[in-house]
């Protein structure tokens, strides 16, 4: 292989790289939302397909009829879950936001009364540690005060962005296109694989496969096995916060759900502070009884994460560390929740050889550095350098 040639190929597998990066991270996403009913309706049409396959070939039921069902049952059934989830989510937000001006209130009491119960104590000691706790109880005081005023600001944007609503039409278009979409995909299937087979070169569709498999496999089963994993926890969190008789147990026990579908956050980053400060306001019944719902939701939890997960994670911790920092700086939250699938793909991916191109023009590269950036013994004699003095240097 000629060196032009060599280096030639080393160039253009790095830059393919660096566009596939750069397509993945910044062009896709922009795509996915600007499509975003298509998107929608081509997931819809995976999951729904096998059902469409077992009506058309035990049922006898045509494709196309078969597809106009399937799709009016799953909308039917969406809408109605959907329906008691958003009524009741609805109904339980609005009376917090009405509320939560009071539940700020009286936080802040709560907490105002125990620093200076806590300040009275402190005053009995010597001078130089009252003045150290004093300063420190100030900074506490500040930031607590400045937090609660940033909750109480995001609570008045959630209330007023409620009041405004949001744009209809926008929304009903964005629905039928996804209903209709989702209705071709199951109907024109065959098609649409047959044009994608006829006109997509065989090493890009057999690549394809390979990505598809195991983002079924390894992402599929891993968001089912967290969203069962949630709903358990909901149902915990849920049956605890009513026998407490809380206020918007519906509400809260989802919010903390949500947050439990999070790498590394648990239920344990509102449960604990919730507790406290009810440790704080006295209500000691009620801290034993939130420490004991969180206690049962972690060994419920432990329990059947296990069993659940199985081997579709399969990642080592420090490797899961470095996807769920990765994630979280490029996409905060979100980022945390593909962090982990996103690492398995990769990781799957890198198994099965795709990114061997890219590795092996890596390496000849690094070779080609550390051949030219070193002088052979005749090159150093040819500009009146001894090569062997080096040598005695280093036998000395």
């Amino acid at each position: 292989m000629k060196k032009s040639t060599k280096y030639l190929r080393i160039t253009i597998n790095i830059l393919l790289m660096v566009f596939i990066i750069v397509f993945f991270l910044w062009i896709l996403p922009g795509i996915i939302v600007y499509f975003m009913p298509f998107v929608v309706a081509g997931i819809i049409a995976l999951i729904a397909n096998p059902l469409v396959r077992f009506m058309e070939k035990k049922v006898r039921i045509k494709r196309r009829i078969g597809s106009v069902m399937l799709i009016i049952l799953v909308i039917a059934l969406v809408v109605t879950v959907l329906y008691f989830l958003a009524y009741n989510l609805i109904i339980q937000l609005l009376g917090f936001i009405q509320a939560a001006p009071e539940i700020w209130e009286s936080t802040i009491n709560a907490i105002r009364g125990f620093a200076n119960e806590l300040r009275s104590y402190l005053n009995r000691l010597p001078l130089p540690v009252q003045e150290w706790s004093d300063t420190i109880l100030d900074n506490a005081s500040v930031n607590i005060s400045e937090w609660l005023t940033k909750t109480t600001a995001l609570t008045t944007v959630a209330q007023e962005s409620s009041e405004r609503g949001s744009n209809i039409a926008y929304t009903v278009v964005n629905i039928i296109m996804g209903i209709l979409a989702s209705y071709f995909f199951l109907a024109e299937k065959d098609y649409v694989t047959g044009l994608l087979e006829k006109y997509l070169p065989e090493r890009f569709l057999r690549r394809w496969e390979l990505v598809f498999d195991t983002l079924k496999n390894a992402v599929g089963g891993y968001f089912l096995a967290q969203l069962k994993i949630m709903v358990v926890v909901y149902i915990e969190l849920f049956v605890g916060l009513l026998i407490l008789k809380v206020k918007y147990s519906f509400l809260i026990a989802f919010l903390i759900a949500l947050l439990d579908f999070l790498p590394f956050f648990g239920t344990g980053a509102v449960m604990i502070p919730w507790a406290v400060i009810r440790l704080i306001e006295q209500d000691y019944s009620m801290f034993v009884g939130l420490l004991i719902v969180w206690a049962l939701g972690q060994a419920l939890r432990q329990l059947i994460q296990p069993k659940l997960l199985g081997d579709s994670v399969g990642l080592e911790p420090l490797p899961t560390l470095f996807f769920l920092y990765i994630g979280f700086r490029m996409g905060g939250a979100f980022g945390l929740i593909i962090a982990v699938p996103l690492g398995m793909v990769l990781i799957n991916l890198y198994k099965a050889g795709v990114f061997s191109n890219f590795k092996y023009s890596l390496i000849l590269l690094f070779r080609g550095i550390e051949k030219m950036r070193r002088f052979s013994p005749e090159e150093l004699r040819l500009e009146g350098i001894d090569p062997d003095d080096a040598q005695k240097n280093i036998r000395k």
